[in-house]
């Protein structure tokens, strides 16, 4: 085999990113659980601008909320990896695409979510500010819709088997609705707010789909295997 050859298939190999999904979705699921679990509480008295206020000085409001953002992101590269894979069929495709673009708004919505604490002495006595509004609309909006988007593409993915299986799919599902309607209901009750930790079987999920998917050869036939190169070497 020529050298040429040999650096075309190297090439080839390093610039498929659905390779790493697999990976990059059990980093996210393992963040996304771990963020989940050390999430500052409140005290669940007083208004909800209080009990926002209580979450912004805790702690642990910044190592729960990087680990969250880190899962986002890595959900947000992994499903793009995902993406690019091929025999998906149209409409798991159309399901990927349509959540990839929700994965990314989430991440930037994240990014601004994991910094609100600096803005926590504005609320300290009550008042509605502006950074109370723009945590309302992206938890009441982005959050329900991210985990509108994960429950859709476990079910997808599960059917279909591309992502996971049928088995696996109901982690997604069940972890994606309850994350769906404990955002969505958070600035207004305290009711649904039992079911955040159930939604950490969105982790879960993409733990266990993340590490089917990863030893998988990509569908777009985009390179040669190790058997095939040491063959095309002694022929060479």
């Amino acid at each position: 085999m020529s050298t040429s050859t040999r650096i075309h298939i190297q090439l080839s190999s390093a610039g498929h990113p659905e390779r790493v999904a697999g990976p990059l979705l059990v980093l996210g699921g393992a963040a996304f659980f771990a963020g989940g679990a050390i999430h500052p509480g409140d005290s669940g008295k007083g208004s909800k601008v209080s009990q926002l206020h209580d979450m912004l000085v805790d702690s642990m409001w910044y190592p729960s909320h990087a680990l969250l953002l880190a899962a986002m992101a890595c959900f947000a590269a992994a499903i793009l990896g995902f993406r690019r894979r091929g025999g998906l069929g149209s409409a798991v495709a159309t399901v990927t695409g349509v959540v990839s673009v929700i994965a990314v708004v989430a991440t930037i919505g994240m990014t601004l979510h994991l910094f609100a604490a600096l803005g926590a002495d504005g609320i300290a006595g009550g008042e509605k500010t502006l950074l109370y509004h723009m945590q309302t609309w992206n938890e009441t909006i982005v959050d329900p819709l991210w985990g509108l988007g994960i429950a859709t593409l476990a079910v997808a993915g599960g059917l279909t088997r591309t992502l996971g299986n049928p088995i696996t799919l109901a982690l997604g599902l069940v972890g994606g609705l309850a994350y769906a309607l404990a955002s969505a209901t958070i600035a207004f009750t305290d009711r649904f707010d039992a079911l955040f930790p159930l939604a950490s079987l969105i982790g879960i999920w993409a733990v266990v789909a993340g590490l089917m998917m990863s030893p998988r050869k990509s569908r777009s036939g985009g390179s040669a295997s190790a058997p095939d190169l040491d063959r095309a070497e002694t022929s060479n």
